[in-house]
């Protein structure tokens, strides 16, 4: 178990560092490139620390992401992302009430990339809340790593917004 913990930990390392890039890109599609990297260092890690509902959605978030870089901009696709995290991370949750946690914060970020095509700000914004949320859902799955890199990413972000008014 603690070889588990601290290879989980060790991937949202390397998640923070991508999340951290992503968070002072200029371009829509840089954010999303390096938040693809970052969603598979996540998924590893709550693989590894047993938080599916997680697990599931950074593969939505890859595939939403993906969609978003093409610019797909199509209302069936974005329902069925949208509905394919809810639905997967219900079946997947193995954590009762925390674990949606990471299904709200996949629903609040999907809702916003699809809506905020051209808005960096309001992107950011929502890539805020998803990361304080995901704070609180590492806690609880011993993810100390992705405690502190999720509440760095969510200050550099509001820092970042803060004086890109």
């Amino acid at each position: 178990m603690q070889n588990e913990i601290l290879i989980g930990n060790i991937s949202s390392l390397c998640a923070m560092v991508t999340d951290s890039i992503s968070s002072t890109r200029k371009k829509r599609e840089e954010i999303l490139g390096y938040q693809i990297i970052s969603q598979l260092f996540y998924g590893a890690g709550t693989i590894l620390l047993k938080g599916y509902s997680s697990t599931v959605q950074n593969a939505v978030a890859i595939l939403r992401n993906l969609v978003a870089m093409r610019k797909i901009q199509n209302r069936a696709v974005e329902w069925i992302l949208i509905l394919l995290g809810v639905v997967l991370g219900a079946v997947f949750n193995n954590r009762g009430l925390i674990g949606w946690l990471p299904i709200v914060a996949n629903l609040e970020y999907s809702v916003a990339m699809f809506r905020f095509v051209d808005s960096e700000r309001n992107l950011k914004l929502a890539f805020l809340l998803n990361a304080l949320m995901y704070s609180a859902f590492s806690l609880i799955i011993r993810n100390y790593v992705g405690v502190a890199s999720n509440i760095f990413v969510a200050v550099s972000t509001a820092v970042f917004l803060i004086r890109n008014k």
